[in-house]
């Protein structure tokens, strides 16, 4: 991809507040983040063209994260299909990230490589349509 388009209309993407320990049976299991859309717009989850959570530099697999919204969590490889589920601009989203023995507390880098395509800009001949980097980059403390 030669270029993106990016806006930053809400101050911060990945809200780091509300990285967080994720339990599952009460053991630690993963963590936990908000994120809401950088853009003016709100966009369907089938929009969406990429979704990586990495964290310390470590990509975390693609089948042991999800993404909640409007009370549905989707496995990443669903959100395609997601035609009817619509992300508005000021609905914070969630993602869950599966992970054995969950992450140490302390401080962390965690991005979120998160690109969309504004289905309502197409750029080229060849029905491309704008992508929106909507990710981030931002050190979190884990509690």
């Amino acid at each position: 991809m030669a270029f993106a388009m990016r806006q930053n209309f809400n101050g911060e993407m990945v809200k780091k507040n509300s990285f967080d320990h994720l339990y599952i049976n009460g053991k630690h299991g993963g963590f936990s983040f908000d994120v809401q859309l950088g853009y003016y717009r709100g966009h369907y989850l089938s929009d969406i063209d990429l979704l990586e959570v990495w964290l310390d530099g470590e990509q975390m697999p693609q089948e042991a994260v999800t993404f909640e919204i409007n009370g549905k969590e989707l496995p990443v490889y669903k959100l395609k299909y997601a035609v009817t589920e619509f992300w508005s601009q000021v609905a914070p989203a969630t993602i869950r990230v599966l992970r054995p023995g969950g992450i140490a507390p302390g401080e962390h880098t965690l991005e979120l490589k998160l690109m969309l395509r504004v289905p309502y800009m197409q750029i080229g001949p060849g029905h491309d349509f704008m992508p929106l980097d909507s990710g981030d980059k931002v050190t979190v403390t884990a509690p």
